[in-house]
């Protein structure tokens, strides 16, 4: 993070921290933090991720998803930390460090102050440095432009101050420079547009297309949410050779399990054969009774078509009950078949998408779920999404967009594969298949095209379907609750972002449906 923003960022931090309560402390991933703290309001969480220059501080009203098992180190600061306010806060905004001073309190070695070091990291210690805070040095402007290296020495003479003094002519360049040393609030804090790449927010316009916020916190947070986020959903996929790798080997598995099965069935259908000999033969067999009179456990007898077949009996039941078993076994055998060839089609499709390469491979950008390059391009989903019985679609903007197939694939949609941040849609009043839109972070802006065919997906699998026009609601996934004891499905909105009005065309789903 560049050391001027980070000026301002920090004394607008210090502001909205002052008297919150930590409540409790986790660690999404390794070194991210996310502190959860009171209040009902967009900022309840402040979220850190230290980094050598991609560091990220910004508040989200969005939780990331946590690991089911909280390491060590987060249990050793939740004792530390958990249910302490926040007193003070102090800013060593050219280290990009932030100091927050908690209440005492009774417990053994709590420590003072918990320090947000953007590139060290995160620690608890009784009182900051001594030089913590100190007003920095300013070279003159001469020397700013000679030395390219001078932020080894002075800190906040960043890189990306140096390029836009070197931008502009001197007399601007000098008023910039001026107005950076006695650190002027600007009109507007700058980021790069997500277009432009990743960047970083700054006091002023970075080259290329830029969004301007009113406050540093909110280019911090826009900034800060569509880098983290995708981040931790990336780094939950990794490492993709070794899943793949172990899925190929998996589906093998099955495969060949679904080989023996088929020579199991067939086995089964054949005994028709032996059915139908016995029952062209059963006349013959009248004095043989089960019982005191056993029929032997194999004989020859001619079938109609096929000619002399050796039958394998059950002496224990008259003939008449050992051809309707052969009939039930091969009807059995039949029915098997049908699963079989169900459960290959299922991995032949499963093999199809992992040879299609459905994870990126190391050092590859992974492609995101929205942008210019459209439904013949999709983003690969994330691989909690595997295994679900959902049918897969891709809008014409490039958002995935993923319709449960039954109740169990709307519950599971819900419960382990969509994003709290994910769009949800369902038919306004009555039943529906549950449609969800996949976003990258929680402020990602979808174009209303790409909402609408979201909700007609929905509104094609609904009991309106045949209606003229259907109205679907949309809200986010952290806003529906599933109700227990109720089917999977079930689920309680408790706020609805908006209400589409949409005529459903057969023809999108297959416009629209996801390619390999």
């Amino acid at each position: 993070m560049e050391a001027n923003f980070f000026r301002h960022l920090a004394a607008e931090a210090g502001i909205l921290l002052a008297g919150r309560r930590i409540e409790k402390i986790y660690a999404p991933a390794d070194n991210v933090w996310t502190l959860r703290l009171d209040g009902k309001d967009a900022a309840r969480y402040l979220l850190f991720r230290p980094a050598k220059i991609a560091g990220l501080l910004f508040f989200s009203a969005q939780k990331p998803a946590n690991p089911f098992t909280a390491p060590a180190r987060v249990m050793w600061l939740r004792k530390r930390l958990g249910g302490r306010r926040i007193i003070g806060c102090r800013a060593d905004w050219p280290s990009l460090r932030l100091a927050l001073e908690l209440a005492p309190t009774t417990r053994e070695n709590p420590g003072r102050c918990l320090i947000l070091d953007l590139r060290e990291g995160l620690r608890v210690c009784d009182e900051p440095d001594t030089d913590f805070g100190a007003e920095p040095e300013w070279p003159g402007p001469d020397e700013v432009m000679a030395n390219k290296d001078i932020w080894r020495e002075y800190p906040q003479i960043s890189p990306p101050l140096r390029k836009r003094l070197a931008s502009l002519d001197p007399d601007d360049a000098r008023d910039l420079y001026l107005q950076v040393i006695r650190g002027d609030r600007p009109s507007r804090f700058h980021a790069p547009e997500e277009e432009e790449g990743p960047g970083m927010p700054l006091v002023w316009p970075s080259p290329g297309r830029n969004l301007s916020f009113d406050t540093a916190l909110e280019a911090a947070e826009a900034w800060g949410a569509r880098t983290l986020f995708p981040d931790l959903e990336d780094q939950a996929e990794r490492p993709e050779f070794v899943r793949l790798k172990r899925q190929r080997k998996k589906i093998a598995k099955a495969l060949e399990r679904l080989d023996q099965e088929k020579a199991r069935l067939d086995g089964l259908i054949a005994l028709r054969e032996q059915g139908e000999a016995l029952k062209a033969n059963l006349y013959t067999l009248t004095g043989y009774d089960g019982e005191q009179n056993r029929i032997p456990e194999r004989i020859t007898l001619e079938h109609p078509v096929l000619g002399p077949l050796e039958i394998e009996l059950d002496p224990q039941i008259s003939p008449a009950a050992n051809m309707e078993r052969l009939f039930r076994l091969a009807d059995k055998g039949r029915r098997g078949y049908v699963h079989l060839a169900r459960r290959r089609n299922e991995l032949g499709k499963e093999l199809a998408r992992l040879d299609a390469g459905g994870a990126p491979a190391p050092g590859q950008a992974p492609r995101r779920h929205g942008g210019t390059e459209g439904a013949d391009a999709p983003a690969p989903l994330p691989k909690r999404w595997q295994g679900l019985a959902v049918s897969l679609f891709t809008t014409e903007d490039g958002f995935a967009v993923a319709r449960g197939k039954n109740k169990k694939a709307n519950h599971e949609m819900l419960s382990r594969a969509a994003s709290p941040f994910d769009y949800w849609f369902h038919a306004q009043d009555g039943p529906s298949s549950h449609v969800i839109l996949k976003r990258d972070h929680p402020a990602q802006e979808v174009p209303e095209r790409s909402l609408l065919q979201a909700a007609e997906l929905c509104a094609l699998k609904s009991s309106f379907k045949g209606d003229g026009r259907v109205e679907v609601m949309y809200a986010l996934v952290k806003d529906i609750r599933k109700i227990k004891g109720l089917d999977h499905g079930s689920v309680a909105v408790d706020q609805v972002q908006g209400t589409l009005a949409v005529r459903p065309d057969p023809e999108l789903e297959q416009k629209l449906a996801r390619k390999a």
